[in-house]
């Protein structure tokens, strides 16, 4: 990337400023290396970080003979790194564990980037850095047995860069050590030999680069006790400086925008909006390989980047642009939305909750779930089944909307809608209020006013709607039954097509009363009452003078005969036989007999 040099001359705490290219920026005064990083970082980003050749040369400066600061320099404690990268690796504070020798690290002629361990004495197993290029034989590892970590020792000698493919190729990685009792584990495999262990630095960049682009001197870098990098604007070429000498520096700064941000997304646009500089300035964007001059109007500047993919993480880069020149450009991370769930319903619900399940969108989707002003995160099962969700603790016989938002990258869905309803509470006091031969009343307590009621009974449904108004009972009748049948009944609370789960009662007809009532006989003191039955499962009740007989048929197919005794001469009586089927009488037939006279 092409970059110029601004000019600074400090005095006191100002700055003239002499207009060139932009991007590098030459401060003509004299300080440390930590207060060069202080004031580039104060007055522009950083100290310059140099990525290309190109870069090396747009920060010379014609008018200097000498050297000045850039950002590059030695970190003995912080830049140290394991060749295994692997997080999950690592428990808390096991990728800083260390066991340095006394004195150590101390980067001798300032090149020693690698880490040996020492198991002889003096050092008994502790750490020396040293130059990558010697050979040593090396301790490779080889993964976890039952949650420990093994290790081999490979005898041949090999530069630490070679020992590190080598690892790679044939185990895990070169050896990494997280604790006291790895380090002991090591040790104890080195037979007393030096042996690269996976521990490494780079120099590293003020701003955090990982440019790797190096443009040394000859025979340099020299010395450990030099630990930050000047470029010579004689030749261009870099050496490494006491720190605490006193050089110019170079800086850079950002690219002139400000706040470069993504203000809102759907499924197939991304809307980027970020605050220009000065008008002189036009823009370039950069995403998956393409590139889009954009000529800004007002401030804040507004571009939308169209015919995106749902569910998808792209990276914006933007730079500004001056007479053909970039700046070397912001980058940002923004996600399209997901695409909403598929399909999402109602699959079940009771009194008190409401279950829900739709298609998931992919494995990489989250979901979020609102109704009654609060949210729910769902995580999806794993596989290709759908995404089942109970909602609890809810009212019965109410209607709730429930919203699903699909949510990648904490961007959500425009959101998918349902409406569903709990089941109302089932009906109270279900009983018989009356019956006959051929119908039924059933009675109960209505749950509210909002609540209708399906009767089922013998396979068929009735629709009933309790009376408006008032607290009292529904009451319905059931007719056209059999006589001396038993029916179940059951009766659904009814909210919003949902039903409750629904109270049943068991209730017979009433028989058919008795036929062909007669007397057959009598004499002064007894009456003999004869009738045709109504079937075998049928028996008798005779009412007469207050009292009740319970009577049973007898078998076969003839009539029924009964003798009432014990009878005052020539007097009349009311006789009322009741059909009875299940406890339930019939309306009764009645008769009356007169007594014989005393002879």
């Amino acid at each position: 990337m092409e970059r110029g040099l601004n000019v600074f001359v400090l005095t006191g705490v100002f700055a003239n400023v002499v207009f060139g290219q932009f991007h590098y920026n030459f401060v003509n005064t004299s300080v440390n290396w930590t207060d060069a990083q202080r004031m580039c970082r104060d007055l522009f980003t950083d100290l310059a970080t140099i990525e290309s050749a190109a870069d090396a040369e747009a920060v010379l400066n014609p008018t200097y003979v000498g050297k000045a600061w850039i950002g590059l320099h030695d970190d003995l404690i912080n830049s140290w790194m394991w060749s295994l990268n692997d997080s999950s690796f690592y428990g808390e504070g096991e990728d800083t564990y260390r066991n340095w020798f006394t004195g150590e690290p101390n980067n001798v002629n300032g090149q020693e980037y690698c880490v040996e361990l020492v198991s002889r004495s003096p050092y008994f197993g502790r750490w020396n850095d040293t130059y990558c290029s010697e050979e040593r034989q090396f301790v490779c590892f080889n993964g976890t047995l039952n949650g420990t970590a093994t290790f081999v020792r490979i005898e041949t000698l090999r530069n630490w860069t070679e020992a590190q493919r080598f690892c790679r190729e044939n185990y895990v990685d070169l050896a990494s050590i997280r604790n006291q009792t790895e380090n002991e584990m090591v040790r104890s495999i080195t037979d007393g030999n030096f042996v690269w262990i996976g521990l490494y630095r780079q120099k590293i960049w003020s701003d955090g680069s990982v440019s790797l682009y190096r443009n040394w001197d000859s025979s340099q870098p020299d010395s450990g006790e030099e630990q930050c990098v000047a470029t010579s604007f004689e030749s261009g070429l870099w050496s490494d400086e006491s720190c605490s000498i006193q050089l110019p520096f170079v800086c850079y700064t950002a690219a002139d925008v400000e706040n470069f941000r993504s203000i809102r997304q759907d499924e197939t646009s991304v809307t980027l909006q970020w605050n220009k500089v000065n008008d002189d300035v036009s823009f370039i964007l950069q995403f998956n390989g393409v590139e889009r001059r954009i000529i800004a109007g007002f401030t804040p500047v507004t571009h939308t980047a169209f015919f995106l993919t749902a569910a998808t993480e792209y990276r914006f880069t933007l730079y500004s642009v001056f007479e053909d020149i970039r700046s070397s450009g912001i980058s940002i991370t923004a996600v399209t939305a997901p695409a909403n769930v598929e399909d999402l319903r109602s699959t079940g619900q009771n009194e008190s909750s409401v279950t829900l399940q739709w298609n998931k969108v992919n494995n990489n989707i989250i979901f979020i779930l609102q109704f009654n002003g609060t949210e729910t995160n769902i995580r999806p099962p794993d596989g290709d089944g759908p995404v089942t969700h109970t909602v609890s603790s809810l009212n019965a016989a109410t209607e709730y909307t429930f919203t699903v938002d699909s949510v990648f990258g904490n961007v959500r869905s425009s959101g998918v809608s349902i409406t569903a309803v709990t089941a109302p509470p089932s009906i109270t006091s279900l009983g018989v209020s009356r019956q006959n031969e051929s119908s039924v009343t059933l009675q109960w307590n209505k749950v509210n006013n909002n609540i209708i009621f399906i009767l089922q009974f013998n396979g068929t449904e009735t629709n009933i709607t309790a009376a408006d108004g008032g607290d009292g009972p529904v009451t319905h009748t059931v007719s056209s039954l059999n006589a001396a049948t038993e029916y179940t009944f059951t009766v659904d609370s009814v909210f919003g097509n949902v039903r409750s789960s629904g109270v049943s009662i068991t209730a017979v007809t009433a028989p058919p009363s008795i036929t062909s009532l007669g007397v057959s006989r009598k004499n002064e003191s007894s009456v003999t009452l004869q009738w045709s039955k109504v079937n075998n499962n049928i028996s008798f009740i005779l009412q007469f003078n207050g009292t009740e007989t319970n009577i049973t048929a007898p078998d076969g197919d003839g009539p029924v005969t009964h003798t009432v005794s014990s009878l005052t001469p020539s007097t009349i009586y009311t006789f009322t036989v009741y059909s009875v089927f299940e406890n339930v009488r019939s309306s009764g037939v009645s008769i009356t007999a007169v007594t014989g006279e005393m002879s």
